[in-house]
């Protein structure tokens, strides 16, 4: 006799639910693991935040969790909660395509990038007026480079040292401003002038209220968790968030 456990006559099995993932796998963020090689042509500027967004409609599409039947639950550390935040409120308020929109059921970020400190973007600034993109400490490529960023964002001082050569042989192929070209794009203050800084703060305090606002609207619940050691994204992020998103 068969070992196989029989369904009662006229039930269906219950589907799995969509995961942002294919067979296990999670697949890189665009421009992270190997799909960067774009960036050795010289025209390559920066992914930009829709350019974030888009490549993740994209997957979604491509594994079918875009029907809109599934509900979709949105998680990001850093670039990637810029992208989940901004992501959830242009599929609650409508503004994407009817026909690829995902119903957004609640979202998690771990020390999102939505607003860095005031020092970074003066260095951003300045470094895009006048060059020296090692200037960015996003975009380190040695060992002590990499050990500066891991303190940056909060890692106790034994995992600095053990990641840092990991952290920096995964770039030893990558032009040396691909990374200043990433935290350029999404940073998205190219815009302000270098004696802008208090403006392009405002500019950033200002789309982040305005995602948050959305959410706030459809009641859509938003988890924040950021690190007190964490000195890149600004320490008012999850106030901000919360000011914005309300009670969600």
């Amino acid at each position: 006799a068969s070992r196989r456990q029989r369904r009662p006559c006229g039930t269906t099995r219950t589907p799995r639910p969509h995961r942002y993932c294919l067979d296990g796998r999670v697949p890189d963020a665009a421009g992270h693991g190997k799909r960067h090689a774009w960036a050795v042509r010289s025209s390559w500027e920066g992914l930009s935040l829709d350019d974030h967004m888009s490549d993740v409609e994209a997957f979604c599409a491509a594994v079918g969790a875009s029907d809109g039947t599934v509900p979709v639950d949105l998680v990001g550390y850093s670039m990637g909660g810029a992208t989940a935040f901004a992501l959830a409120a242009r599929h609650v308020n409508g503004s994407a395509p009817a026909a690829s929109r995902l119903p957004v059921r609640r979202v998690a970020l771990l020390a999102p990038a939505l607003l860095v400190t005031q020092e970074l973007y003066a260095m951003t600034l300045s470094v895009q007026r006048h060059g020296g993109v090692e200037r960015c400490v996003y975009n380190y490529r040695t060992e002590a480079e990499a050990e500066e960023m891991l303190r940056l964002v909060g890692y106790a001082e034994p995992l600095c040292e053990k990641l840092a050569p990991v952290l920096a042989w995964g770039r030893r192929d990558q032009p040396p401003d691909f990374w200043w070209k990433m935290w350029r794009g999404l940073g998205g203050v190219q815009a302000f002038g270098e004696g802008e800084v208090d403006a392009a703060v405002d500019a950033k305090r200002a789309a982040l209220a305005s995602s948050g606002s959305v959410l706030a609207e459809a009641a859509t619940p938003v988890l924040v968790v950021q690190g007190s050691a964490e000195l890149v994204v600004d320490a008012s992020v999850p106030r901000e968030v919360r000011r914005a998103v309300g009670s969600a």
